[in-house]
């Protein structure tokens, strides 16, 4: 079963392009990159902000280093600490009370939006007894920490320490029970580690069923179905041992990521490009960022909804206030079940309601009624003053 869990945990999409550069120069290989950090004396111990620990864990991740990711994404969560307790705390505070949207307390992300700035605007908000303020800033600083907190227990996992791995799922889930992949992760790796313990079975078995109500969209959902399947052979059977698992049967469980295309580099957080590279703003790389949200609308119409989030990624830091990028990437995180952020992300979408709507003609235009009609009735409910204009399109 181990070796089913390593393809579950590794598998990645494959890495378009990076951005035109200037000059005609190529952007630096991922193995450029590693090659320059691990020469770069201090930098494991040296001091981090959360963003950069979180890019350069990333990066030795996708190059298969999961001890180094290990290493900076624990540093990533360490940085992420001082956010996390406040958020908790005030959680408490509030109670059963809704917390306020981020961007009406002075929150809403940025391209330049850090984890330190966010804890720093939700302890004055916090100071002033505006509990709804700290928790609605906070859940918008710490969405991304959901992501590190899981990609932390796949290091450590696929670096052997499968206790602090399972470790870190719950903490993970701890925070956001919402964490559908720090929930499914976790499924799997008690299926790994006790799949012949009928009571665990039991659990494993509730938890992924969990897994696909919330996240049906989810990227998981499939191989969830699969490990669902063979959860419910192995309860039946006495155990996991008594089913066994062939080598093909655990590639169709995870199947392999196409190769990236020779020659393409990957495409790399903004931070870690920062350090090797400036690249100016030319009028190639602004008509490469049209071409990605045409192709993410292309992807958000068929349904394939990660990938059209990947390609909204590549553009959001860059035009952090282009109203099509948010109207797009809001409904494609809300598909996803990407919750608290996607709700946070669609409210400031909204705030341009005409572009939302002109999402909705796009995909109708792609030939998706049923998501064109969607969002214009989630449109008109979240802003009622703006249905009167939807008339005709619903």
């Amino acid at each position: 079963m181990t070796a089913l869990l390593l393809l579950l945990l590794t598998q990645t999409a494959p890495l378009p392009p990076n951005h035109p550069t200037p000059s005609g120069k190529n952007a630096p290989s991922a193995d450029e990159l590693i090659q320059k950090l691990d020469a770069t004396n201090g930098l494991r111990e040296r001091d981090k902000p959360y963003e950069i620990a979180a890019s350069l864990a990333r990066l030795y991740f996708g190059q298969g280093r999961y001890a180094d990711a290990q290493l900076y994404y624990a540093q990533a969560v360490a940085r992420a600490e001082g956010a996390r307790a406040l958020y908790v705390a005030q959680k408490k505070v509030l109670g059963n009370k809704p917390a306020a949207d981020a961007k009406s307390v002075g929150c809403e992300p940025k391209a330049d939006s850090t984890m330190a700035n966010f804890e720093t605007l939700a302890k004055v908000l916090a100071d002033k007894k505006n509990a709804a303020g700290a928790v609605g800033c906070l859940e918008v600083a710490l969405s991304s920490l959901q992501d590190t907190e899981v990609m932390l227990g796949n290091a450590q996992f696929l670096a052997g320490d499968k206790k602090a791995a399972l470790e870190t799922y719950d903490r993970a889930l701890a925070l956001f029970e919402t964490n559908h992949e720090a929930r499914y992760a976790r499924a799997a790796l008690l299926l790994d580690t006790q799949g012949d313990d009928l009571k665990v079975l039991g659990e494993v078995k509730t938890e992924l069923e969990r897994v696909l109500r919330d996240a049906p969209g989810s990227p998981k959902a499939g191989n969830a179905k699969r490990l669902l399947a063979r959860t419910i052979e192995a309860i039946d059977k006495g155990g996991l041992t008594k089913v066994g698992v062939s080598k093909e049967q655990v590639a169709s469980i995870a199947p392999q990521p196409a190769p990236r295309q020779p020659g393409q580099p990957p495409v790399l957080s903004k931070e870690v490009m920062e350090a090797f590279q400036n690249a100016p703003r030319t009028p190639e790389m602004e008509q490469n960022f049209a071409k990605l949200i045409d192709t993410a609308e292309e992807h958000l119409a068929r349904g394939r909804f990660q990938d059209a989030l990947d390609s909204y990624k590549q553009v959001m830091p860059y035009q952090p206030d282009n109203a099509r990028l948010r109207a797009g990437m809001a409904w494609t995180m809300i598909k996803l079940n990407r919750q608290p952020m996607a709700d946070n992300v669609w409210r400031v979408a909204t705030g341009n309601p005409d572009a939302v709507a002109a999402l909705g003609d796009v995909l109708k235009a792609k030939g998706d009624d049923a998501g064109a009609k969607a969002v214009w009735q989630r449109l008109a409910q979240s802003v009622p003053s703006y249905a009167s204009k939807l008339e005709g399109r619903q």
